[in-house]
This record gives C-alpha cells, structure tokens and sequence, in this order.
C-alpha cells in the first residue's frame, strides 16, 4: 500500500549541490530537503530513517532518486542505493548503482558513476569522490567528450550508443572554482583506439564559458613550403571579446608566419581583424611574377571587416586588406590579385531619401612602379531624394548628387560634384505599360596635375563644367494565357533612348567609368555605361521580348533582343557586341528550373550578321539531399572584338556520403591550351564532437612554371 504523500524537514543548511551550476545558487539558509517516498520507517534508538521505494529527495535545484536511502541522523549521512540518479536543472545529472554523502551534499563517495553534462557528454568511473562542494575526483576515469543530443535527453544510453571519442586518464579532478577538468596519464582514443598520450592534460568543463587555451593543431604541405604544423591558442579577453594566435611553423626552412585574429561583438554589430607576420625565410617559389622580392625581415598583411546597425535607418560597414609589400599574397597564400582595396560606408536611409558617405583606398599590386599613382578616394558623397507618387498619377520627381575627391601622392588630384534632377512618369494604356523618363546630369570638375614621377597622359584644365541631358520611353506589354495546367507569358518590350555629351570627352579624366558588356540584363537599361565620368551617348533603340512556359515539369524561359544604334557619339570608353553597322548582336538567356532540384541557364551572344554564337555560357545546378553539382561553361569564339577563342569549364561538387561526411570536388580548366587551372579535394567530417578534414589543392595559373600543390589536415574536437 502505498502512504500518502510525507514531507519531513530533514536539515536546514546551506545548499552545495554535487553537479556543477554555471552561475551562483540561490539557495539560502532557509533552503529545505524534502523526503518522498512509497514507504518511511524510523528507528529512534539508532536515530535512523529509511526511505524504500521510489525515493526522491529534492533540495532547491538538484535532486537524487534511488531505490532506497537510508538517513543516519545522528552522524548526519545518506546512503543510497539502487538506481541512484542525481538530478541538477542547470548542468546534468549522475547516475551511480550506491552512493553515500553527507545530509548537505557537500562531500560524498559514489560506486559506478557516471556525471552526465548538459550536451550529452559525461565521465564514468568505478569511484568518484565529492571532496568539497569545489572539487570532485575520480578514479580511473573514461571522459566521452562527444557531445550527443540523444544522450543528453535520454542518459540511459550512455554506453550503448559507441563513443567516437573517449579519454582514458588514471585520475581525474573537477575544479569548480576554475572550471576545469584536470586530467593525468590520459590516452586519446578514437573508439577503442589509443591515438594521442599526454602525461597530464587540462580541459574546461562542456557547456561552460570559453577559456583560453591551446586548440587542436592541424598539419599541412606544400610545394614551395614543405611540411607545416598549426597551433593555434585561444585567448578569452571578454564575453564579447576573443584573439586567435596561430603560429604556422614550416620545418624544411625555419619559415614561420604568426596570424593574429581578434573579434568583438558589440550592441551594435561586430567587427574582426587578422594581422599575420612572416619572417621572410622563402627560399623556393615557381612564381614568374616575382621579380625583386623584398628583403625586409618580417613581412606581413591586415585584414578587417565589420558591419554595424545602430539604428534602422543608420548602417555602417568596412573592410580592409593592405600588404607589407606586392608579393606576399603570391608567396604565402598563392593569391594574385593585381591590386588590393580597402573601403568604408556610412549608410542613411529615410522613407524616399538615402544618403552615403564612403572611402575607398587602391593597393597597386601589378604595376608596382606606378604604386604612388593607386587612388585613394576620400570621401564619396552620395544624396538621393524623391517624391510620393501624386493621387493622379503616378509620375514622381528625383534627385541625385555625388561629390568625389580623389587624392594620389603622384597623379591627377581629382574633384567633382554631380547633381542629376529627373521626372518619371509611368501609366497603363489599354494593358500597354509605358514608363516616360528624363534627366539632366550636369557635372563640375576641380583638377590638379600633380604628377611627378608617374606617366602623364593628358594635361587637364583646373576647372570644367559639362552637362548630359537623356530622355527616354519604354513600352511593355504582358500577355498570359492559360489552358490546363500550362501558364504562358510572352512580354514584348522595347525602349528608345536620346542622351547627349555636351562637352568633348577628352578634355574630362575618367576615374569611374570602364568598357560594358552588353548583356541580356543591361539591354533595356538606359545608360550601359556605369559611373559619372562618361554615359552611354547618342539615339538608340532596344526591342525584345520576354517568354515564360510554367507546368508540372517546371519553368522554361526565352528572353532575346537587340539594339540598334540610330546615331553613336564615339568616346573612350565602349560596349562591346556592337557590330559596324551600329547593330548589335542577338542577347538573350533560355532557362530551364525544374519545381525541385534542377537549374540549367543557356546566355549567348548571335551574331547580327550570320547568327553564329560568339558568346557562349551554360550554368547548371543539381541539388538534392545527397549531391550539390555545379558547372559553369564559357565559350568566346575569335572575333573582330575578342582577338582569341577563350573556352573554360570550371565544376564543383559535393557529395553528403553520410549525416557527418562530406566530399567536395573542384576543377577548372582553360580548353583552349588545355591547362588545368585549378583542382582539388576536400574530405570533411562534421561530427558531434569533432571536425576532420583533408584536402589537396592544386594551382596552376598561367605565371607558374609548375602547379602548386597544398596538402592539409585539420582535426580538431569540439569540447577540447
């Protein structure tokens, strides 16, 4: 028979639980234990109680359940046995076949235990000794330091479901004050496995907060390096703030490169840097491009991005790379990037109105004697306004300013402000969707020829004004039709734009406008030419149309169209895929998407005259749950325009071979000379308590006398 529900007041003491909080009790002196259980019987001449079935004992936030429990009042002790479980809401529990501990839980010994942490790891040892409420010890301990879901809801599996990773130590202690477990004699094994042996080891406890300390090395090589070796240290500075130190050490050369990467994370965003320094020890490279190497002792480079939001209208963001000298990406990371940038934006926006203030700071790698030439663009002013649309209509009224100033320490010092007014005027005539739209771009330069050793190319005025006028009218009609399960959509469309330079091109620099590509995605734009300095000039006309094919199989799409050139103002600057004739070639994309799985992108380029494919590229994406494949196929036949054939197919794939491993492939190859660019292999494992990856990456740019190959391995746990 079962006796209602006892409550007895065994101690009042403070509270020191066996499992480890992560934050301070709230116990108090008034804390009560409370006695449960399907039976209680007393023995006054031995001031002893035993509880039998069922047993719990519930003491703020940890409790213990057991078969039985006897209580010897006078000596103030618990004896548990039988299924013994420690119960604790904030870390995890225990799980013991006997155990016995003092009435406040402060000190105690356990048979058989395992301590099971928050994230499914745990340690089990054949004896485990509470010493005081700060530390805990165990003898001959197996710490499974994977963390595992299932067990950390069901701790009942431990043990049956086979630990990847285990260390095996001759004793262990849990410090509380430090949050540690200190470990001697351990042995890494992977599943039954000895790997790694370590005399003595120091781990933080899983699920606590970070601490600084060594991370997992991994090992690598390469062909101008040889063998290398990562270690990389952790350093805490704050909740919010953390530093990466790792020194690479290559052993065939005494090289050594040391990067540094900090992080803050801020009320507003958060923003890093990584500092790497080199000792210039390089002693074999195949890089043509290396010409006079420097001979400082430490070379090195910085990076930093951030991104900001302080408010829902005001966002910043920045990113800096600069280099010690030109060829330090070449030699350590076989980069070779001509220049490199460093920017900074300041963004507001307001209903209709958005303003910037951005930096932009040029590297010049290529073209090294010209370096004090590279522009630094401080600052860039953007203002861009407009009007509600008007009850009436939905015509509106815009405006645009830009203020530029470009500083060089050997060049042209460039300044201009732009202000563009403009009218847009949109309306539907009978289904027929015409936009009407004008504007005038008027332009002042202030310019000063402070060149000095760099090549002058032109002698500039200190002052000049230009204006551009552009109107423009475009028209589209949407037509659809159903029937059954098909959907068709064909959309004509056709534009005609008139725009005008009032001044003569060359007596105005060009700092931001470069030749175009004319493409299906700019065909209907009005000025295919990006930037202030120069706009698409002249009457042109633009027509095509737009198809759309929507049934069970997917979508199939069609867009194709042409411009002609009804007069051309000449400039510095062009769009390539016009012909003499002032026609250009047939743009266009067909497009085949599957409802699951399947993309594949058709854009060309027809010739106007005999519509022949000069331009030539197929994209296409296969994903499902187990592949993600992706090609990319560019073919550019030898034109008046394009000087030589260019044909290259670059392919990516990953395969998911299990929930943990995964099996990337890349490679691109130039078809013209049959030189494979690039390939490479990377087999990673994302486990539950560990990362493993190896890969082997191979270059071969067009200035390298023979590939570079790098060889890496990383193998790192999760709770180390």
């Amino acid at each position: 028979m079962r006796w209602p529900l006892l409550v007895l007041i065994l101690i009042i003491l403070p509270h020191n639980s066996f499992a480890i909080p992560r934050v301070k009790s709230k116990s108090t002196q008034n804390s009560q234990t409370i006695l449960k259980a399907d039976q209680i019987d007393g023995d006054q001449v031995r001031d002893v109680m035993i509880a039998t079935g069922n047993v719990e004992i519930t003491r703020d936030f940890s409790t213990i359940y057991a078969d039985q429990v006897t209580y010897d009042k006078k000596h103030k002790n618990i004896h548990a046995i039988g299924h013994v479980k420690i119960k604790n809401f904030e870390v995890g529990n225990v799980l013991a076949t006997e155990a016995s501990m003092s009435d406040d839980f402060s000190k105690g010994s356990f048979i058989n235990s395992r301590v099971f942490f928050s994230d499914g790891s745990y340690i089990f040892a054949t004896k485990t000794n509470r010493e005081d409420p700060l530390t805990t010890t165990f003898e001959k301990p197996v710490f499974s330091i994977c963390p595992n879901d299932e067990i950390s809801q069901d701790n009942t599996k431990a043990g049956f479901l086979r630990d990847f990773a285990s260390i095996k130590s001759s004793r262990s202690t849990i410090d509380r004050k430090n949050n540690r477990i200190r470990s001697k004699h351990s042995i890494l094994k992977i599943y039954s496995v000895p790997i790694f042996y370590t005399p003595y080891s120091s781990l933080a406890l899983p699920g606590k907060d970070r601490h600084s300390g060594f991370l997992m090395p991994s090992y690598f090589r390469s062909t101008n390096f040889g063998l290398g070796l990562r270690t990389p240290f952790y350093v805490n500075i704050a909740p919010n703030i953390d530093l990466t130190v790792t020194p690479q050490f290559y052993t065939q050369n005494n090289q050594y490169l040391i990067s540094n990467n900090f992080r803050h994370l801020t009320s507003y965003g958060s923003y890093g840097a990584n500092l790497e320094i080199a000792n210039n020890k390089i002693t074999n490279t195949n890089n043509t491009t290396v010409i006079n190497r420097t001979n400082d002792k430490h070379r090195g480079s910085l990076k930093g991005t951030g991104k900001f939001d302080f408010s829902t209208n005001l966002t910043s963001d920045f990113a800096i790379e600069t280099l010690s000298d030109r060829d330090y990406l070449r030699d350590y990371h076989f980069n070779y990037w001509a220049y490199t940038l460093s920017r900074a934006n300041l963004d507001y926006m307001h209903g209709r109105d958005y303003y910037s203030v951005k930096t932009l700071r040029v590297q010049e790698l290529d073209d090294y004697t010209n370096r004090n030439a590279a522009p630094f663009v401080l600052p860039s002013l953007d203002y861009h306004t407009e009007t509600k649309p008007t009850l009436s209509s939905k015509g509106k009224l815009a405006f645009t300013s830009n203020i530029t100033n470009i500083y060089r320490r050997d060049g042209l010092e460039y300044r201009r402000a732009t202000a563009t007014p403009e009218a847009n005027l949109p309306f539907n005539l009978k289904g027929n969707l015409f936009n009407l739209n004008a504007k005038m771009q008027g332009d002042f330069y202030w310019l000063e020829n402070n060149f000095k050793n760099s090549t002058q190319t032109a002698e500039y005025q200190s002052t000049r004004t230009n204006y551009k006028p552009e109107a423009s009218a475009t028209w589209r009609l949407p037509l659809i039709k159903k029937a059954n399960k098909n959907t068709l959509l064909i959309e004509p469309m056709a534009n005609l734009v008139s725009s005008n330079y009032k001044k003569n091109f060359a007596k105005l620099p060009n700092e931001d406008s470069n030749n175009s590509e004319l493409t299906i995605s700019n065909l209907f734009v009005s000025d295919r030419i990006y930037g202030f300095d120069r706009n698409e000039a002249g009457e042109r006309t633009s027509y095509g149309a737009k198809t759309s094919l929507f049934n069970q199989f997917g979508e199939f799409g069609l867009t194709i169209g042409q411009t002609y050139r009804l007069t051309n103002r000449a400039q510095d600057v062009l769009i390539r895929g016009f012909a003499d004739n002032n026609r250009s070639d047939y743009v266009g994309q067909a497009m085949y998407k599957a409802a699951k799985y399947f993309t594949l992108t058709y854009s060309f380029q027809l010739n106007q005259a005999n519509w022949h494919n000069d331009v030539n590229q197929v994209t296409t994406t296969l994903n499902t749950d187990r592949f993600l494949i992706s090609a990319d196929y560019l073919l550019l036949f030898k034109t008046l325009q394009n000087t030589q054939q260019r044909e290259q197919l670059n392919l990516s794939s990953t395969i998911k071979m299990t929930s943990h491993w995964n099996t990337t492939i890349t490679a691109s190859k130039d078809l013209v000379s049959n030189r494979i660019l690039s390939r490479g292999i990377i087999l990673s494992r994302d486990g539950c308590c560990t990362n493993f990856s190896f890969s082997v990456i191979e270059t071969n740019p067009i200035n390298l006398t023979k590939p570079q190959r790098t060889f890496s391995l990383l193998f790192s746990f999760k709770n180390l």
